[in-house]
């Protein structure tokens, strides 16, 4: 269903957009042995109901497009970060951060326990002060 892929540089990244995909490549640059594997998008949860009726080939992409997606999950040794890569990050990513670790846990591994983190190019006011009391890492590159 998921599969790590390694560390490094690559042309493009599956889901990330163009913004997105700045900051990430600049985060590899700052930080290249931040993780040994990855994820990206990995998509959680059961998605909307398919309608019934539904040809297979289109309920399958139907539940893919309405699944909640993690950006990056990252592995370094036992550590697992849940990564939300987000220009000028708000609230918005501290939910979305949040939302993927219960579904993380939930659907993927009930006995993890990641961490959360959120790559940006800067942020919107107050988020670094609730994002340190949700303690969840904010990383600017």
């Amino acid at each position: 269903m998921y599969e790590r892929t390694k560390y490094e540089k690559k042309p493009w990244y599956p889901n990330l957009r163009e913004g997105e995909t700045f900051i990430w490549d600049r985060f590899l640059v700052a930080f290249p042995d931040a993780y040994d594997e990855v994820i990206y998008n990995l998509h959680l949860g059961k998605g909307a109901e398919i309608p019934a009726g539904t040809e297979e080939n289109i309920a399958r992409d139907f539940k893919l497009l309405t699944q909640y997606k993690i950006d990056v999950v990252g592995f370094n040794k036992n550590q697992i970060d849940i990564i939300e890569i987000k220009p000028y990050a708000g609230a918005s990513a501290i939910g979305q951060v949040i939302s993927y670790q219960k579904l993380y846990i939930e659907h993927i591994d009930p006995n993890a326990r990641p961490n959360l983190v959120i790559i940006t190019d800067q942020m919107r006011p107050d988020t670094e002060l609730l994002a340190k009391q949700l303690n969840i890492k904010i990383i600017i590159v």
